[in-house]
């Protein structure tokens, strides 16, 4: 099977060993395996489905997302264990660019402000308009109505630290759509570990095939 370009080399790792050295504005991008999942990354021909903003509260691990209810912040412990598909941890770089560590708390602060927003069917059917017609956000300011990576570009641009960028390296417009495979691309992020809940389950084979509790996942099939 070929690979695709946005699917990194799987290194596992489980979440209690890998816990303490995620940082504030480290990424984590989900691969579910919802139908829903699968026609947005063959809609958008990405890997990724979903994509999150970490944060430390105190000493809970949180992400942040915007997702079909709203934005919202769950525990990363609760989104790793109970998401359907394959959780993969990517940290800033920010050895390689220093004004990385000044501009995470402006990105972080906006991300917390947007928390609570509620989405409407209307804005749900205005963001599947635009990514099936290809369409310019009318408003690349406004949080309401963006979706996932959406979300997380438009808090780092808000904070002085626009992550996608084109080809040359330049930053791409405000109002083009953005999808997660537009981020996990950027030259300030790296992909770091695929990481799972419970150390005691196996590695399994295919990745997608990661074993799902037994409970309702408390993050929407994006």
């Amino acid at each position: 099977m070929k690979k695709h370009p946005f699917a990194p080399d799987p290194v596992l790792e489980a979440y209690h060993e890998i816990r303490d050295q995620i940082e504030d504005g480290d990424l984590f991008f989900f691969r579910g395996n919802f139908r829903s999942s699968r026609i947005f990354t063959w809609l958008t021909d990405g890997y990724y489905s979903h994509a999150t903003i970490v944060a430390w509260w105190g000493d809970r691990l949180m992400i942040m997302q915007a997702e079909g209810v709203g934005i919202q912040a769950i525990p990363l412990s609760v989104a790793v264990e109970e998401y359907p598909g394959r959780a993969d941890w990517y940290r800033l770089r920010r050895e390689a660019h220093p004004e990385i560590e000044l501009r995470v708390p402006p990105v972080l602060g906006e991300a917390r402000t947007d928390l609570g927003l509620k989405f409407g069917t209307g804005d749900l059917f205005r963001s599947l308009f635009r990514w099936f017609r290809k369409v310019k956000l009318g408003n690349p300011m406004s949080p309401r109505g963006l979706f996932c990576a959406e979300y997380v570009e438009r808090c780092f641009r808000v904070g002085g630290l626009p992550l996608r960028r084109d080809a040359d390296g330049n930053h791409v417009p405000p109002d083009v759509l953005c999808f997660p495979q537009d981020l996990v691309t950027s030259p300030l992020v790296e992909y770091r570990a695929t990481v799972l809940h419970d150390p005691r389950v196996a590695a399994p084979r295919n990745l997608d095939d990661i074993p799902v509790p037994g409970r309702v996942p408390v993050i929407a099939p994006t």
